[in-house]
């Protein structure tokens, strides 16, 4: 099965959605339904799924945010998430755990959310987020 887009963009794109996810989720304190939401119906989605370089590694996670959530993210928002100390939770691991799953198996997004939303990967942190990323992957790709 060909990749949506080369093998060098996985990493950047899980790390900008790691963030993406962490900051609506931890810093906007915004639930995780309307976080999937806003998500798949922004341009997020279609963008890093056809391979478009300006959302493989062109902007990050607090740009993709911005997108998403324009009415949201205030200049004193992203200055404080930024000033912050960073270390990643449940939620950072969701973002990086779905942009593996949508370049392995090459599924949308919309897709992959509307059997395993992410309100479900974000349940599986304590079980599965020391375990190798393929053990999750396999979990989520059984219900596609």
């Amino acid at each position: 099965m060909p990749y949506p887009y080369d093998e060098v963009y996985l990493e950047p794109v899980q790390k900008n959605l790691g963030f993406f996810f962490q900051m609506a989720l931890r810093n906007l304190k915004l639930a995780p339904e309307n976080v999937q939401d806003a998500f798949l119906t922004s341009q997020i989605p279609e963008q890093i799924e056809m391979g478009n370089p300006d959302f493989l590694c062109g902007k990050s996670g607090y740009e993709l945010a911005l997108i998403a959530f324009p009415q949201v993210i205030t200049d004193k928002i992203i200055k404080q998430a930024v000033s912050e100390p960073f270390y990643p939770e449940a939620e950072y691991w969701s973002g990086t755990i779905l942009a593996y799953i949508q370049w392995t198996s090459g599924k949308s997004f919309s897709e992959i959310l509307s059997r395993f939303p992410l309100e479900r990967i974000l349940s599986n942190y304590h079980l599965m987020h020391e375990a190798d990323i393929t053990k999750m992957a396999e979990m989520i790709e059984s219900t596609l």
